[in-house]
C-alpha cells in the first residue's frame, strides 16, 4: 500500500470534515452578526424571549411559566413573590416592570376547573392601576375591568416604611391611600352573573352600586361609611322603587327640599 497516498487521504478527510463543521458555524454568525438585517423563521419553539434595547435595557420579556420572572425590583430593591404562570412582562425606561400579561387553566383530578387571564398597567414605581380580569374557581367566574389608585411613593419605599407596622397601622395607612391599591371603579360581570358598576371614593370606600340581573336593576348610593341611603330601580315585579334609608339601613320618607 502506498503510504504516501494514504496520509494524503486522510489529511483531505480532516480538512473536509473541519471545513463541514467551520462553514454553517460561520454562516449562523454571520446571519446573526448583522442585527439590522430582518431574519424571517417559518416557525420557532423558544421558552423565553427578551426584548431589549441597544444597551440592553429590557423593555418586554415573553417566557413559559418556568422561566417567568419571579417578583418585582422597584429602585434597586427586589420584592420576592411567586408567580406560576406563562406570560409577558412589560417595563418602562427605568428597566422596572410597568405591567403584563398572564393567563392559565386547567382541570384537578376531580374535574374541577381553576382558570384566568389577567391583563395590567402599573403605575410608575407602583403597582397595577388598571386590569382586565378574568378569574373562574369551580363553575363561577368573574370578568371585568378595574381602576385602581396607588400611593405617591414607589413599592420600595412603602414596603420599606410599613414593614414592621401592626396591622391596624397598615389599615389606617391603606385607607389614606399611603399603602396598598385603593380600588375606584369596577365595571364588569360577578359570580352571581349579574353586571355590576362599583365606584369608590379616594379611600376605597364604595359610594355607587349598579347591579343588573334577572330579578332588578338596582341603583345604591352610600354615604361616607359606605352605609345605602338611597337605592332607585325596577323589582322583579318590573315595578319602580325608590327607597330613603337611615344610617342603620332602615326606609324612611325622603327629607324636605330646602327652601
Amino acid at each position: 500500500m502506498d503510504t504516501q497516498k494514504l496520509a494524503r487521504d486522510v489529511k483531505f478527510l480532516k480538512a473536509y470534515a473541519l471545513g463541514a463543521t467551520l462553514l454553517p458555524a460561520v454562516a449562523l454568525l454571520c446571519a446573526f452578526g448583522k442585527p439590522d438585517k430582518p431574519t424571517r423563521f417559518g416557525e420557532i419553539n423558544v421558552e423565553r424571549i427578551n426584548l431589549v434595547e441597544r444597551d440592553g435595557t429590557v423593555k418586554m420579556i415573553m417566557s413559559n411559566k418556568e422561566r417567568f420572572p419571579q417578583g418585582v425590583t422597584i429602585d434597586g430593591q427586589h420584592i420576592d413573590y411567586a408567580r406560576t404562570n406563562p406570560g409577558m412582562l412589560f417595563y418602562n425606561e427605568k428597566g422596572e416592570e410597568c405591567g403584563g400579561l398572564i393567563f392559565g387553566g386547567k382541570k384537578d383530578k376531580d374535574g374541577k376547573v381553576s382558570a384566568g387571564g389577567h391583563l395590567s398597567f402599573d403605575r410608575f414605581g407602583q403597582d397595577q392601576v388598571i386590569v382586565l380580569n378574568y378569574q373562574q374557581q369551580g363553575s363561577g367566574y368573574q370578568a371585568g375591568l378595574t381602576f385602581s389608585d396607588a400611593p405617591e411613593e414607589s413599592m420600595a419605599v412603602t414596603e420599606a416604611k410599613y414593614k414592621n407596622a401592626t396591622p391596624e397601622e397598615q389599615k389606617q395607612a391603606n385607607r389614606e391611600g399611603k399603602l396598598g391599591l385603593q380600588r375606584r371603579m369596577f365595571v364588569g360581570t360577578t359570580v352571581g352573573r349579574s353586571s355590576a358598576l362599583v365606584m369608590a371614593d379616594q379611600r376605597g370606600e364604595t359610594r355607587l352600586m349598579l347591579v343588573a340581573n334577572n330579578d332588578q336593576s338596582l341603583l345604591d348610593f352610600k354615604d361616607s361609611q359606605g352605609r345605602t341611603r338611597l337605592s332607585i330601580g325596577v323589582d322583579k315585579n318590573n315595578q319602580p322603587v325608590l327607597r330613603f334609608l337611615d344610617e342603620q339601613g332602615q326606609e324612611v320618607k325622603p327629607a324636605p327640599a330646602a327652601k
